[in-house]
């Protein structure tokens, strides 16, 4: 009796322990975070195929703004599009880079701009996104920023659309009080589809210069500027007036 008793005890005991588990688990999975993802990933998968370019800014020879910490704008800007590349390609997306490794597309750096705008020109992309890093004399200028130029009439909801997630997202440097700004930059002004460059935050800040490089807050830059782009393709956004 006391033999089958223990036994009994401990299968109850075993079955405690896994319901407590499945508890925990299904607590964590349900997060309104997770079903965020989730609804965005279903929503991105109901879009007709699209082509999206990314363009990594800088690369070899060119390494854009510098952290006072040495962080470098080529060394972010790279896995931040390879972690966008893998949320749009979940969606069926096809994408392209404009360059996969540490390198410039030229040595001429106006022909180098001109290459990234041909790759995204001849693949017929549906949306071009542009990832950089920022910078300022100033080392407490922080925040996320979308950029349009209107090369295209839905350029500036594009942008908007990816801002409006940008101030979305918590960190530790407070509220993202960052508003979409036209600019007249080359990748902009040349490309033949709705496009938007995206100021990740300022390398010029140390506190943010330490966020950038972390590969858990690329993940979430690139989370965030996936769902923009899809609330774009969706058709969500207003139109903004012509200047």
């Amino acid at each position: 009796m006391q033999g089958r008793g223990m036994i009994g005890f401990q299968r109850r005991r075993s079955w405690w322990v896994a319901a407590l588990f499945l508890t925990l688990v299904l607590s964590v999975v349900s997060t309104p975070q997770h079903r965020s993802y989730e609804r965005v990933l279903a929503q991105a998968r109901t879009l007709a195929p699209q082509i999206i370019v990314l363009d990594p800014g800088h690369g070899g020879i060119d390494t854009g703004a510098e952290g006072p910490g040495g962080v470098m704008e080529k060394d972010i800007t790279l896995p931040v599009c390879q972690y966008l590349k893998e949320y749009f390609r979940l969606s069926g997306a096809r994408v392209l880079l404009t360059r996969h490794d540490d390198r410039e597309l030229s040595d001429d750096l106006v022909e180098d701009l001109r290459e990234r705008v041909r790759l995204g020109n001849e693949a017929r992309a549906t949306v071009f996104l542009s990832i950089h890093g920022n910078s300022f004399p100033s080392p407490y200028e922080y925040g996320a920023q979308a950029f349009y130029y209107p090369n295209h009439p839905e350029s500036p909801r594009l942008a908007h659309c990816i801002q409006d997630e940008l101030v979305s997202m918590t960190t530790p440097l407070g509220e993202n009080y960052r508003e979409v700004q036209e600019a007249d930059f080359h990748v902009l002004r040349n490309s033949k589809c709705p496009a938007a460059l995206i100021e990740i935050g300022f390398l010029s800040n140390p506190e943010e210069e330490a966020l950038l490089a972390d590969p858990a807050y690329q993940k979430r830059l690139a989370w965030h500027i996936f769902a923009g782009t899809v609330a774009f393709l969706r058709g969500e956004g207003q139109e903004v007036p012509a200047p």
